[in-house]
């Protein structure tokens, strides 16, 4: 049974129409058999952090948190630059270039990808070592080669609005959906991301209460650059995002779908 239609049958509503019918349950959204990818990968790089942080901080902030070649750096690269090559993969989906509104949607989750793998390692300084020219050291607060470090509008707005897209469409429109289904609009369902994805998201949050209570009520870090653990996870829960979609894409064009409506 399609997934859209099993969610529907459950809460005794109007099963979407189709193309999303075409899309099985375990397409539209992973499954317990799925877990060791979006449950048990999350549990285990947060237990890796606790653990190091807590038992030896010295080690933590000499290979995990660094600069480029870091753990959280070097992953934070890695899950992005996988998000963004696999979204650009997805823009030759035949359903999707027959959908311009959903060709557009992956295009901006692929060059935001692609915008976040360059800028952790400053589109290749950290790779490569090159020296940051003199006039861009001067607008760059860390002397490197990226635009992050040169003001808020491509750095804190961007991130404002990444929290806020993975807060209200990741966590609170896919839980509200477990009692109201999917939305009935065929594109906006498609694109709304499962809630079986939402650990990774979870614990970015949790750590984003982190680093506001220790700047902004103790006063100093009760753990060590938590954003950095924020933004692993955030990037963490981005691939997922990508993943389970490119699955419903490819159900999509295994059924001949060739366009979905708004």
């Amino acid at each position: 049974m399609a997934a859209s239609s099993t969610f529907d049958t459950l809460r005794g509503q109007k099963p979407l129409a189709d193309p999303l019918d075409v899309i099985p349950a375990h397409a539209w959204a992973p499954d317990r058999s799925d877990a060791w990818w979006w449950a048990y990968i999350p549990l285990a790089m947060l237990g890796f952090v606790l653990v190091v942080h807590t038992v030896s901080p010295e080690f933590y902030r000499a290979h995990v948190l660094p600069e480029g070649y870091g753990f959280l750096e070097l992953t934070q690269f890695i899950l992005a630059a996988t998000a963004a090559v696999l979204c650009f993969a997805t823009l030759r989906f035949p359903v999707v270039k027959g959908t311009r509104l959903l060709w557009i949607a992956v295009l901006f989750f692929a060059l935001a990808a692609l915008y976040i793998a360059g800028e952790e390692h400053s589109w290749g300084q950290h790779f490569f070592n090159w020296n940051t020219p003199a006039y861009w050291s001067e607008i760059n607060r860390q002397q490197e080669t990226n635009l992050h470090n040169t003001s808020a509008w491509f750095n804190q707005r961007p991130k404002l609005l990444f929290d806020n897209a993975m807060f209200i469409g990741g966590l609170v429109i896919p839980f509200i959906q477990q009692w109201t289904g999917p939305f009935r609009r065929p594109l906006l369902a498609l694109l709304t991301p499962a809630l079986a994805i939402a650990p990774a998201a979870v614990i970015a949050l949790i750590f984003k209460g982190v680093d506001d209570i220790g700047k902004d009520v103790v006063g100093s870090s009760i753990f060590t650059r938590p954003a950095e653990v924020v933004e692993t996870f955030q990037y963490l829960y981005m691939l997922y995002y990508v993943i389970a979609l490119r699955r419903r894409l490819s159900a999509l064009d295994a059924a001949g779908v060739k366009t979905v409506p708004l």
